[in-house]
C-alpha cells in the first residue's frame, strides 16, 4: 500500500497502471509531467470512491490514509465533488480522471511546445497542470462553469508552481479571447460538439472530446478542423466522462418510475435487455447513437408478479416510456410495454438489429462531421450517415 510518506512510489505505481491501460509505456514527455505535477496535490482531503453496493462512499485522508493514497495513485477516476440527492444518492459533479485515460486523451490531442491549448472543464486543475508543464503555462487556458472549482484549480496549480489561465465560463462557448487554438481538449462529455470549439481552432488543429448520449457516456471523438468551419474525425473506444454542464438545465423530465402508468401497449421481443444495457460497450454506444434521447435504467425489484428484472426506457422529453421485462426463466422471449408517441422498445430493438447486421462493429468505425449547421454521425465513411431507426 502507498503511504503519505512515499509519493515517489505512488507516481511509479501510477505510471505502471497507466502503461497497463495504454498497452505501452507512458511517453517520456508525459511521464516527466506526471512526476512534476503529483496527482495527490490536486485531490481534496475527502474524496468519494465507487462502491457497487453503496454507490459513492467518502474516503478521508486523515481517517483512512492507506485507502486515500491508493486511490490518489491508482489508475481509476476519483470523484472530488458530489451532490446529495433527496434519496441519499450521491451524484458525482467533478472528478480526477484515470491517469491512463488522461494519457490517451493527450496522445490523441498531440500537443507539442509552441501549441496553444484550450481545456474545457478545469476540474481539479490536474489535466491543465500536465499541459502547462509540457507546453508552458502561458500556452494553456482552462475554463469551468463552477466558480468554486475554478478557485480550487487555481490553488492546486499554484501549489505546484504553475499558473495557466483558469477562467469561470460556460465551456460550450469556449474562450474566444485566446483563440485561435491549436488544440481544444475536453475533460467532460458532449452529445454534440459546440461549434464555438471549431470556430476557435485553427485549420489543421485538433478537437478531442469524450462522447455522451442519453443511453450512456462512452467513446472519445478526435476531430481535425478544416477551413470553412468544418471538423471531421472518428471515435475511439475509451472514455466515460461526466457531461458538459448546461447552466440553464433544470433537471426532471425523465420517467423514472413506471408503476401505475396506464395506456401501455403490451408486446414481445426476442431482444435480451442485457444485449443493449449489459457489458458490451460497443453495443451501448451504437444504441446511443441510433436511438437519440432514449434513457435507460435497471429495476431489480419491479414488484410485479412474473417480472424478475425490468429494463426501463424513457425519452428525455418525458413523453414516452417503455419497459423490457425478464420473467426469470426464458431467455428468448421478453415482454415489452410501450406508451407515448415514440415506440422506445422498437427503436432500441431496431438499433441493435442494425448494429448486429453490420457485424457488431466497434466504436472506431463510427465518426462525425461538424459544420456550422450541426453534426452528422456516420459509419465507416463520411458519405455513409448512420440510419435513423425511429
Amino acid at each position: 500500500m502507498i503511504t503519505s510518506y512515499a509519493p515517489e512510489a505512488g507516481i511509479a505505481r501510477l505510471l505502471d497502471g497507466a502503461a497497463a491501460c495504454l498497452g505501452h509505456a507512458v511517453p517520456p514527455e508525459w511521464a516527466d509531467a506526471f512526476r512534476a505535477v503529483p496527482r495527490h496535490r490536486f485531490l481534496p482531503g475527502r474524496v468519494w470512491l465507487s462502491d457497487q453496493a453503496a454507490g459513492y462512499v467518502p474516503c478521508d485522508r486523515d481517517r483512512d490514509p492507506e485507502r486515500w493514497w491508493a486511490a490518489a495513485y491508482g489508475d481509476a477516476s476519483v470523484v472530488t465533488l458530489v451532490a446529495e440527492e433527496g434519496d441519499g444518492y450521491r451524484r458525482p459533479l467533478s472528478s480526477a480522471s484515470a491517469p491512463g485515460a488522461v494519457v490517451r486523451m493527450l496522445e490523441l490531442a498531440a500537443p507539442v511546445p509552441g501549441f496553444r491549448v484550450l481545456e474545457i472543464g478545469a476540474g481539479t486543475g490536474f489535466h491543465a497542470g500536465l499541459l502547462a508543464h509540457r507546453l508552458g503555462e502561458d500556452a494553456v487556458t482552462s475554463v469551468d462553469l463552477d466558480a468554486g472549482l475554478v478557485e480550487r484549480a487555481r490553488r492546486n496549480l499554484a501549489g505546484v508552481g504553475l499558473r495557466p489561465r483558469v477562467e469561470c465560463a460556460d465551456g460550450a462557448g469556449g474562450w474566444p479571447e485566446g483563440a485561435p487554438y491549436d488544440v481544444v481538449v475536453a475533460t467532460c462529455s458532449v452529445r454534440a460538439v459546440p461549434h464555438a470549439w471549431v470556430a476557435q481552432t485553427r485549420p489543421g488543429g485538433r478537437i478531442v472530446t469524450p462522447w455522451d448520449s442519453a443511453w450512456g457516456a462512452y467513446g472519445t471523438l478526435a476531430l481535425t478542423v478544416r477551413t470553412g468551419g468544418v471538423a471531421e474525425g472518428r471515435f475511439r473506444s475509451f472514455g466515460a466522462y461526466m457531461p458538459l454542464r448546461d447552466p440553464a438545465a433544470s433537471g426532471g423530465g425523465l420517467v423514472r418510475d413506471t408503476s401505475g402508468m396506464a395506456g401501455a401497449d403490451d408486446g414481445v421481443t426476442a431482444l435480451s435487455p442485457w444485449a443493449v444495457a449489459g457489458e458490451d460497450l460497443d453495443a451501448q454506444f451504437a444504441v446511443g447513437l441510433l436511438a437519440p434521447g432514449v434513457w435507460h435504467a435497471w429495476d431489480a425489484e419491479p414488484g410485479e408478479a412474473g417480472v424478475a428484472v425490468r429494463l426501463v426506457l424513457a425519452d428525455e422529453a418525458g413523453e414516452s416510456w417503455a419497459s423490457i421485462d425478464y420473467d426469470g426463466e426464458r431467455h428468448d422471449r421478453f415482454r415489452t410495454r410501450q406508451s407515448g408517441p415514440r415506440r422506445l422498445a422498437d427503436e432500441v430493438t431496431a438499433a441493435h438489429n442494425w448494429w448486429t447486421a453490420q457485424g457488431c462493429p466497434d466504436v472506431s468505425r463510427f465518426g462525425a462531421t461538424v459544420t456550422p449547421d450541426g453534426h452528422t454521425l456516420w459509419f465507416d465513411h463520411p458519405d455513409h450517415p448512420c440510419p435513423p431507426v425511429s
